[in-house]
């Protein structure tokens, strides 16, 4: 995981290389909107997959075909294509999400689960820290080295999935923790007749919109002050720096207690933090605010990449996964759209609503399940480490 973020080049350049092809900005959004609908069907498509075929089988073919489509990006010239293209690659980037989360879930006991989610997070973000700096070298020199490039790290994925990872799923008898339905060999049937499973997904939904506004609408309050793009960015190594530093510890600490109150707590946090924002004006208080709703993405992240895992029914692990990632997906989508047009118009009514947005998803997460007692000697959080096998949940694949 820690090589497919590190190559997450597309995703981060794309717009900078329409541009320079002649294409509008606005072009150039429709192009980022195709890829996330790429994602949110390839979250869909995969969760199922991950439970009908395997999770290894569909990891590995799916980032294989990822980096043949990634470096064919260049070949088309004409705006239909490139867009139909994209919407491709935005699916089949996003196939393997569902399958390498429920493959973290089969592979590792429950009261590891938590530890083996924050260090795949780590992983990420250290990626996600170092890899951007490589693809603005390559499409500094030439934005096909930089497709070929994030092309060859999927390929890298791929290889090393089929070599190195084992298939560690049985299937056994049906049924589910709780009274939840067993899930049939297909279908999201079993997910949508969970009903507090799905206040959790709404949950994620608001979690997400409300996270995003770091690169959504920060930027324009953080230039709105008078800041450059360079001091932007400072700020939002700050987020970076924390977590990689401080998410192992606090996750730690967090694991000892009710994951639905940590949640809660962590939502709560982040909510009054992006809030904060509007009220800042100076570089301190910017990254004091940065810290606040960080330390709530560190208390809540983690948790809820897990609690998936946690609840689903063993048949029906990959379609939670996949189901977790369409929320954040979703989230992830409306919050520049929404929270874009709605700075536009009133800068301070958007910042109020972070903070509603986020109490309404601390109370939705109270509504969810509260995962199964793990049977272990020590706190869930403090289980040795082990190998990430990503968001996230995984966070997402190449254009998540």
């Amino acid at each position: 995981m820690f090589i497919n973020k590190f190559g997450n080049f597309v995703n981060v350049f794309i717009v900078l290389y329409l541009v320079q092809n002649g294409y509008s900005a606005a072009q150039s959004g429709v192009a980022l909107g195709v890829i996330g609908l790429g994602n949110m069907i390839g979250n869909i498509v995969g969760g199922s997959l991950a439970d009908r075929i395997g999770r290894k089988p569909l990891l590995v073919w799916s980032m294989l075909a990822s980096g043949v489509v990634t470096m064919v990006v260049p070949l088309f010239t004409d705006y239909l294509a490139i867009i139909a293209w994209l919407t491709l690659l935005g699916f089949v980037s996003q196939l393997f999400r569902p399958a390498a989360g429920a493959l973290l879930v089969d592979s590792v006991p429950p009261e590891q689960r938590l530890t083996a989610f924050a260090f795949l997070r780590l992983a990420i973000n250290v990626g996600m820290a170092v890899g951007p700096a490589v693809g603005g070298f390559l499409s500094s020199y030439s934005y096909t080295w930089m497709f070929i490039g994030d092309g060859i790290t999927s390929i890298l994925f791929g290889l090393l999935a089929m070599f190195l990872l084992k298939e560690v799923r049985e299937v056994r008898s049906p049924g589910g923790p709780d009274g939840v339905p067993a899930a049939p060999a297909a279908g999201y049937g079993t997910v949508l007749r969970d009903l507090r499973f799905l206040a959790f997904l709404l949950a994620m939904v608001g979690a997400t919109y409300v996270y995003i506004q770091h690169t959504a609408t920060l930027p324009l309050h953080v230039t709105a002050a008078g800041f450059s793009n360079e001091q932007f960015g400072l700020l939002i190594g700050l987020n970076a720096l924390l977590v990689v530093v401080f998410e192992i510890p606090i996750t730690r600490l967090t694991g000892r207690f009710d994951a639905r109150v940590m949640m809660c707590a962590g939502l709560v946090i982040l909510g009054a933090g992006m809030a904060l924002t509007g009220l800042s004006g100076s570089i301190v208080a910017l990254a004091a605010t940065i810290t606040v709703w960080t330390v709530a993405e560190m208390v809540y992240t983690p948790i809820a990449n897990a609690y998936p895992g946690d609840v689903a029914p063993e048949s029906a692990r990959g379609r939670y996964q996949g189901a977790e990632g369409l929320a954040h997906t979703i989230g992830a989508t409306a919050g520049p759209v929404i929270g874009g047009a709605l700075y536009a118009v009133s800068a301070a009514t958007h910042w109020w609503l972070c903070l509603v947005i986020g109490l309404a998803s601390a109370a939705l997460v109270m509504l969810a399940r509260k995962p199964p007692a793990v049977d272990a000697g020590e706190p869930a959080a403090q289980a040795p480490a082990v190998q990430a096998g990503e968001p996230a949940a995984v966070e997402g694949g190449k254009s998540a």
